[in-house]
């Protein structure tokens, strides 16, 4: 099987794997939002350690955090983990308390997100079509603001951590296994305090189920972001430009149709102006790519 072809494939099962992930959550609602978060953090290390011990990377992955430490770079680490941390968490509580189509329509926005950041962080032009994309989002956003007398403040933060967390993940470039496992090092203290002095319900006072899943959390944490990054590397940016729009198409199919939440006029409203803005960012990137293509034929 050819490179690429991996590469599209890893990149569409991972953004599947997002795309349902509301469902596993959905099995854990009962459980609170940072009970939930803290497990994920100490079971996604658990889960990395073996990998890393399958690869005999333990060696290169601490010569990558000493280069990181010495180099002083290990403090946007621990920012990326932060901010890892609280989309994480958001989501959680998102779809926990019956918010899962505002999580998706945050995951709609998160790459409209990136088009402001781009300018700013790596010296990107703003084109035309992506400032219109731009301000397609922002009317949607403030049209569900003024129709439901509030600002979809948790669709804003689930959107606006993921883009930071990217755009610290390209400043610093490691291979997804480290970068993983040296956030969740970061994460797991936090996580163990909280179990041990904040928790209100222990871990084994849970039925089997619920702990195999807590459990398991450290698993579907880890997978999606390993298959990505085979994709990052292996699938130009035009295809992943459209793969990436499957992740919050699932996760608003899983809302409405298993998870069986109320969609709306104003919500619907909302989403065909994001839909708008995409459609127009992506021909937009599609006309440009080409335009690179055809100059560099010549």
């Amino acid at each position: 099987m050819e490179e690429k072809t991996v590469g599209i494939l890893s990149g569409l099962v991972s953004y599947l794997f997002w795309g349902v992930l509301g469902l596993f959550w959905a099995l854990l609602s009962f459980v609170p939002a940072l009970d939930i978060l803290a497990y994920r953090f100490v079971f996604s290390l658990v889960f990395m350690a073996i990998i890393l011990t399958i690869q005999k990377n333990w060696r290169a992955f601490f010569k990558s955090v000493a280069s990181l430490w010495k180099s002083k770079k290990i403090i946007w680490v621990i920012l990326a983990s932060f901010l890892i941390a609280v989309n994480w968490g958001t989501y959680i509580y998102m779809v926990g308390h019956g918010q899962a189509t505002e999580a998706s329509l945050g995951y709609y926005i998160m790459p409209l997100f990136n088009v402001v950041i781009a300018p700013v962080f790596f010296k990107e032009p703003l084109t035309k079509t992506s400032f219109l994309a731009i301000l397609l989002a922002a009317i949607g956003v403030v049209w569900f603001t003024i129709q439901t007398g509030s600002l979809p403040l948790n669709t804003l933060i689930l959107a606006t951590a993921f883009c930071l967390y990217g755009v610290i993940k390209k400043k610093i470039e490691l291979p997804a296994s480290f970068s993983l496992m040296l956030e969740t090092i970061v994460c797991v203290p936090f996580g163990i305090v909280y179990l041990l002095f904040f928790t209100q319900v222990s871990f084994f006072s849970y039925s089997p189920l619920t702990i195999g899943l807590l459990v398991l959390s450290g698993v579907v944490t880890a997978v999606p972001l390993l298959l990505f990054t085979v994709a990052a590397k292996t699938v130009d940016f035009v295809t992943l430009s459209f793969i990436q729009y499957v992740n919050p198409t699932m996760q608003l199919l899983v809302a409405v149709f298993f998870l069986h939440e109320a969609f709306d006029p104003h919500k619907w409203i909302v989403f065909a102006f994001i839909w708008l803005g995409i459609a127009i960012f992506t021909v937009g990137t599609i006309h440009e790519y080409r335009q690179v293509m055809f100059q560099k034929v010549k």
